[in-house]
């Protein structure tokens, strides 16, 4: 997602550039610019909530620094927390939050800190519904392989009439996935421990039906119009709205224009355009100084 930021801020006009330090993630496609080596004092870095040694060489540092909080059990996991804890003490912790409910979370950890709300987002441009879709289950098994199995087998034993092909987006790159997505009729989330969970929101821009677990992040855009959810881990449960989704696109009609129109409805409010009026908004309060163009700097 920060690779999404630096984007579109500098289509508005930010100074803003990607410090790589290792590799990009594999199959992520982008026009961000670059820059590798040292920084100066007066630089503004973004970094992020999981690694520790970036966050206390930060608390060290004279330059200004901003973290951008993508997950807070990450955070809380990789003992994150004590060192930005002093930070915000310091009046030296802003934060960048990618759903409400996470910022409702954050301000009960850090207190002090700034924190400026900017979605997540089900990227608009990439994410929709090919002309024709196929009767098929499309997942993303990684955080939940083991449900993912269960839930499949549940299916066929007890919803032998739904026995659908499976498509796996295990590796796909983002293109990839917004084709499968695209060509798919049914998306079963594995959310797990999540700040939002994309992946429903994209399935949901796609055209598929969504049944499955909100991850708890999910809660921000889960609705009973948008998707048949579940509580967490009931893999039976899961199996169950598997059908009612199944028996939802076979029937066809105004029902299954409803549920896709509500979710096209719940992905416009998690998109890009949508993100981009929190990011312009953020920023311009974070370092208007670094907005050195009225239009887009490439």
């Amino acid at each position: 997602m920060v690779v999404r930021h630096v984007e579109t801020l500098r289509d508005l006009g930010f100074e803003a550039r990607l410090y790589v330090t290792n590799a990009l993630p594999a199959g992520l496609s982008h026009q961000a610019p670059m820059i590798r080596g040292g920084f100066h004092n007066d630089d503004i870095l973004v970094v992020p909530d999981d690694d520790v040694d970036i966050l206390r060489q930060c608390e060290a540092a004279r330059w200004r620094s901003v973290v951008f909080v993508q997950n807070p059990y990450a955070l809380a996991a990789a003992g994150a927390g004590e060192v930005m804890r002093r930070m915000a003490d310091q009046g030296r912790l802003t934060l960048l939050s990618v759903a409400p409910r996470q910022t409702a979370t954050l301000r009960r950890l850090f207190p002090k800190a700034a924190i400026h709300d900017i979605r997540a987002f089900a990227d608009e441009r990439l994410f929709r519904p090919a002309p024709a879709k196929q009767r098929c289950i499309v997942s993303t098994p990684k955080k939940r392989p083991q449900e993912r199995q269960a839930i499949e087998a549940f299916l066929r034993l007890m919803h032998p009439a739904w026995d659908w092909p499976w498509r796996d987006l295990q590796g796909a790159s983002e293109i990839e996935t917004a084709e499968s997505l695209a060509q798919s009729e049914v998306f079963l989330s594995l959310n797990r421990l999540e700040s939002v969970g994309l992946a429903p929101l994209e399935a949901m821009a796609a055209g598929c039906v969504v049944a499955g677990f909100t991850g708890i992040g999910g809660l921000s855009y889960a609705t009973p119009d948008n998707g048949f959810w579940v509580p967490d881990e009931d893999c039976e449960a899961a199996a169950d709205a598997l059908a009612e989704a199944c028996a939802l696109v076979k029937e066809g009609g105004p029902a299954l224009k409803r549920r896709r129109e509500a979710g096209f409805e719940t992905a416009r409010a998690w998109s890009q355009a949508a993100c981009k009026v929190e990011l312009e908004a953020a920023w311009t309060q974070i370092a208007p100084e670094t907005r050195v163009s009225e239009g887009s700097l490439d």
